[in-house]
């Protein structure tokens, strides 16, 4: 009995690392978000419109490129450490037809630099608007 429960532990155990949270992102405390004037509005200065899509297609590209859950390693440069952020890329995208958008990462300007020349485009992804998938990338 004792062997058949130590089995059964041993097998499911690794499922458990399949039940993770999914990424959710932090939230102001009440009082911070008090601070801010409510109703919210965009002003018309700056505003961008950004469709569906497009949208969807470059989450879809920063998600493959940058994982939320990937760290850079101990010993990583400044630059390196800067390059997993994501705020440190510019974005452009363009649908290429009707089914594909291409999503283009670039490095910020004079963000990342603090050792050097750092490559200014880091990847082209062309994403499957219609099955939500990665169709190339280009690095």
């Amino acid at each position: 009995m004792k062997c058949r429960a130590l089995l059964l532990a041993l097998v499911m155990l690794p499922g458990c690392a399949l039940f993770q949270r999914p990424f959710r992102p932090e939230h102001a405390s009440k009082e911070e978000a008090a601070k801010l004037p409510y109703p919210l509005w965009l002003p018309s200065e700056g505003r961008v419109r950004v469709p569906a899509n497009m949208s969807a297609a470059i989450q879809l590209a920063m998600d493959d490129m940058l994982p939320r859950d990937v760290k850079p390693p101990r010993d990583a440069t400044p630059d390196d450490v800067c390059l997993h952020r994501r705020d440190s890329y510019d974005v452009e995208a363009a649908p290429l037809n009707d089914e594909v958008v291409l999503v283009r990462f670039l490095v910020k300007e004079g963000a990342c630099r603090s050792e050097g020349a750092t490559a200014t485009e880091a990847a082209t992804y062309a994403i499957d608007i219609r099955g939500w998938r990665i169709l190339a990338v280009q690095r």
